[in-house]
């Protein structure tokens, strides 16, 4: 999922008032997960349900948390890809961002 779509999102909730997407999760929790000891399991029970797991052909597993809010003028978004390998071991973290507007 794109920055420019969950930015989009968020602004389609902001026209409509207030709205969310997504399951809420702590950047702070991504921070503390390590690469070649946290799994998939463990970084599930921190972030949340994730909104997609991507199996490549390879065997890696790619998995994207994002939660974007628009409450009355202003919005907010935010999002993490992690890639984990074929056992589930965490391998590094892809892509973070956050973003908020008033």
């Amino acid at each position: 999922m794109s920055v420019r779509f969950v930015s989009a999102l968020a602004g389609v909730a902001l026209i409509a008032g207030c709205a969310s997407v997504g399951q809420d999760f702590d950047m702070a929790e991504v921070d503390r997960l390590q690469p070649g000891v946290t799994t998939l399991e463990q970084a599930k029970e921190k972030l949340g349900k994730p909104q997609s797991i991507t199996n490549a052909a390879d065997g890696r597993i790619g998995v994207v948390w994002v939660r974007s809010q628009a409450v009355m003028g202003s919005a907010s978004s935010k999002g993490v890809a992690i890639l984990f390998d074929k056992d589930g071991k965490m391998i590094r973290v892809v892509n973070r961002n956050e973003t908020k507007t008033n």
